[in-house]
């Protein structure tokens, strides 16, 4: 499995291109990036879909124009599929930009697999950030959107956050019994067991 990843917006907020031997897989995409779209139209022999770890417009901005660039399939958390089309709860309208309204092609509920081939992907839906945030389990690595950081926390005070929600989240992840790499929405990778041991949030 190969991983790239790099922040495509002002606010920095981290885009993954996820490529295994048989999916080619983006991950919350600000912009249609000239990087985001090659890549996707460079891998039309593999299954390629768009992953939205949450509703918010910093991860989701680019998802429609993508996927009429390249006919990638959109997959969101079904609880944050109202987002797309809602620029309050997505808060595009919060910080002044223009949001498209659209819907995604999959909307996926917890603990749901992804076949892809090669690879299998688990959604886990863990609330707080957003209702309907999710992380995607592949292989040894969690994609974890803005529901874990790097020694932080998502914040809980927007439209459909809930902390509550989201010390659950958490511990579900805590939970889990393999050392995964853990790939956020912001901020550089880090490890769940570095974070269970290091993250103030995880105590």
């Amino acid at each position: 499995m190969e991983i790239k990843f790099f922040p495509i917006s002002d606010c920095g907020a981290n885009c993954y291109l996820v490529k295994t031997s048989c999916s080619a897989l983006v991950i919350d995409p600000f912009e249609a990036d000239s990087r985001v779209v090659d890549f996707l139209n460079g891998n039309k022999d593999l299954k390629r879909f768009i992953l939205l770890t949450h509703c918010h417009f910093d991860h989701i901005l680019g998802a429609n124009k993508l996927r009429k660039l390249t006919g990638a399939k959109i997959a969101i958390g079904e609880k944050d599929a109202k987002g797309l089309s809602d620029p309050g709860i997505s808060l595009s309208g919060f910080v002044g930009l223009s949001q498209e309204p659209f819907s995604a092609d999959i909307l996926l509920s917890d603990n749901e697999v992804l076949s892809l081939g090669d690879t299998d992907i688990k959604v886990l839906h863990t609330p707080g950030h957003t209702a309907g945030s999710v992380c995607y389990v592949l292989e040894d690595v969690i994609f974890s959107g803005d529901t874990l950081f790097n020694r932080s926390v998502g914040r809980t005070d927007f439209p459909t956050g809930d902390f509550t929600a989201l010390k659950k989240s958490l511990n579900r992840l805590k939970s889990l019994s393999k050392d995964y790499v853990i790939y956020s929405g912001h901020g550089e990778p880090t490890t769940l067991f570095s974070e269970i041991q290091s993250n103030p949030y995880m105590k």
